[in-house]
């Protein structure tokens, strides 16, 4: 899990930062129109069934095949939806090209839906390393074909060109991980699976995806090229933090679940959790905070002024995200789905209230405008959770202390190398990465008292995955006549 979510990390940075400065910032904010459209489809169609399929406490054939099926049916639905929107969104942003890129990525919606439908399955099984490959093997491919076109004079096709190819190995490997999917609708089967998916699907339409469809609203305020490099930006934090959301939620999603019934042993695991989540994460987000303005001056140049200074206000607003633990996947292991869509609504809705009342023209006003949620939401989010298992504030501030002293002295070690070096831009941006890097990790065992986090040790795997461990090894047992008939 965290080699995939790190290569995840590594290759859509370097993806954005590569072909962007190749391409520049108009032909990148022309793509990112059609590309914002289509991943607010992907994002509906791949996220259908996912959570609903690991949390099913008896998951049958039937109810696998449906999935896929319904899903498949939505992706062809929102593949149509995408070519409609096309030349709706050129007129709007005054590129006719829009309409081209948006034809060009609506085949490829159906494939995502069954790719998502899929991983859903893989990851009630755990096999984490087939997962894995969609990344591992889909995002060098798809890089070197987008450099490609770049390269070759292709301005925004570079970017449709590399999402295709991820797409379309993503679906291979799914369709190869040998789960047997066959077309087949089958009502009562769906039924079972409704009271999850459809408030998780609306809640990550908004949660997952509430940057595009803020991008989408930005873009009729703002020209392309600063829509580029706000778009930027998002990416540059959303990149970075991923690698701590995919690795902790996918850990979250599977114990939380396994201990639905068991409020006492839920609420310890949350706390394991959390504390693991702000270990990882705090640091990330400080230190990107820190050294964003310098590492985008010397990657991508003048031309890309502004984005520095706007990730650092998306990185420091994200941090505080993390101070409160994965609580998605505790309503959903809490049979409580419908408050995660509510609280994505509000997440929503506060950006979008904020675009439409400030109307910023700087990627620096956008970005101050998506933190609003970072700042409002904490506080109540940290009440909701710690009444629902039952804890006080001061055993939750226990858990991720360690987390918060770590970040805090990697934060001071990179400031005094940036204050007390003498050296090229280069050397100083590799410096202060490499004093924080080294701080964080003392400060982290020295919290840590020089054990690893909780939720990392394997005697805190979930109770129902430890009883199906023991079953399997009496079975094997059995079967080879040394355990009991």
């Amino acid at each position: 899990m965290l080699a995939e979510s790190i290569a995840a990390a590594c290759f859509s940075l370097l993806s954005m930062l590569v072909i962007g400065r190749v391409i520049g910032p108009h032909a990148a904010g022309t793509g990112t129109v059609a590309i914002a459209a289509f991943l607010i489809a992907e994002l509906v169609v791949g996220s259908l069934f996912p959570d609903s399929l690991v949390r099913l406490a008896k998951l049958e054939q039937r109810h696998a095949d449906s999935a896929a099926t319904a899903a498949v049916l939505f992706g062809i639905l929102g593949g149509a939806v995408v070519a409609a929107l096309g030349p709706l969104l050129a007129r709007e942003a005054g590129e006719p090209v829009i309409i081209w890129l948006a034809l060009a990525l609506a085949p490829l919606l159906p494939m995502a839906a069954f790719s998502g439908t899929a991983s859903g399955l893989y990851v009630r099984d755990q096999r984490f390393r087939l997962l894995s490959g969609r990344l591992l093997l889909g995002q060098p491919v798809a890089l070197a074909v987008g450099l490609g076109l770049a390269w070759t004079g292709h301005g925004p096709w570079a970017m449709i060109g590399a999402q295709a190819v991820s797409t379309l190995v993503t679906f291979l490997l799914m369709l190869r991980g040998g789960l047997g999917l066959r077309p087949r609708l089958d009502r009562a089967a769906l039924a079972d699976l409704w009271p999850i998916a459809l408030p998780q699907i609306a809640a990550a339409v908004v949660q997952a995806g509430k940057y595009r469809l803020f991008l989408l609203a930005l873009s009729i305020l703002v020209v392309p090229g600063v829509l580029a490099v706000a778009h930027f930006a998002f990416r540059l934090v959303d990149a970075a933090v991923a690698v701590v959301w995919q690795t902790v939620s996918r850990i979250s999603m599977a114990r939380l679940c396994a201990l639905q019934h068991d409020r006492e042993a839920l609420a310890e695991r949350y706390g394991e959790l959390a504390e693991l989540q702000s270990m990882l994460a705090l640091p990330i987000c400080l230190g990107l905070g820190l050294v964003a303005p310098d590492m985008v001056a010397l990657l991508l140049g003048p031309a890309w002024a502004g984005l520095g200074e706007a990730a650092r206000i998306v990185a420091c607003g994200a941090a505080l995200t993390f101070l409160y633990g994965d609580t998605h996947s505790l309503f959903v292991a809490l049979g409580k789905a419908r408050r995660n869509l509510e609280i994505a609504a509000v997440t929503l809705a506060l950006p979008l209230a904020a675009l439409a009342i400030v109307r910023p023209h700087t990627a620096e006003g956008a970005a101050l405008a998506w933190v609003l949620p970072s700042l409002a939401l904490p506080p109540v989010l940290t009440i909701l959770v710690l009444r629902e298992i039952g804890r006080s504030p001061a055993w939750l501030a226990r858990k991720v202390a360690p987390g918060v002293f770590a970040g805090l002295v990697m934060a001071a070690a990179v400031l005094l190398a940036r204050d007390n070096l003498a050296a090229p831009p280069w050397a100083t941006l590799l410096a202060e990465i490499a004093a924080g890097g080294v701080a964080w990790l003392l400060a982290a065992a020295l919290a840590m008292r020089g054990r690893l986090p909780q939720a990392l040790r394997t005697d805190r795997a979930p109770v129902a995955w430890r009883r199906r461990e023991a079953s399997r090894r009496g079975l094997r047992e059995a079967g080879a006549g040394q355990g009991p008939g």
